[in-house]
């Protein structure tokens, strides 16, 4: 008999965790770019999609992403992320 998944350890608001989902489907291993735009925002680069710098902050204090300086660094998904979506997805952690 198979357990169920654990329970994510961190719940996200929709925001984050689409913030996640489009860092996850776009880094191979090198992360993605994002570039600072006005009012604290930043926009993932060669897309529209805009993010509250705020929100970052909730992924890298939980430690599902590494924004490296937190400037010009790319963001990268990092193991512990990888886990988040997969038990969110209902996989279990992989």
């Amino acid at each position: 008999m198979t357990q169920p998944a654990p329970a994510p350890r961190v719940f996200l608001k929709p925001a984050a965790l689409r913030l996640l989902r489009e860092i996850a489907r776009r880094d191979a291993g090198d992360g993605v770019v994002f570039v600072s735009t006005p009012c604290g925002r930043w926009r993932l680069n060669g897309t529209p999609y805009v993010v509250a710098d705020r929100t970052f902050h909730l992924l890298d204090t939980a430690g599902y992403v590494d924004v490296g300086n937190g400037h010009t660094d790319p963001v990268r998904v990092t193991r512990p992320g990888r886990a988040y979506l997969a038990t969110m997805d209902g996989r279990g952690a992989a």
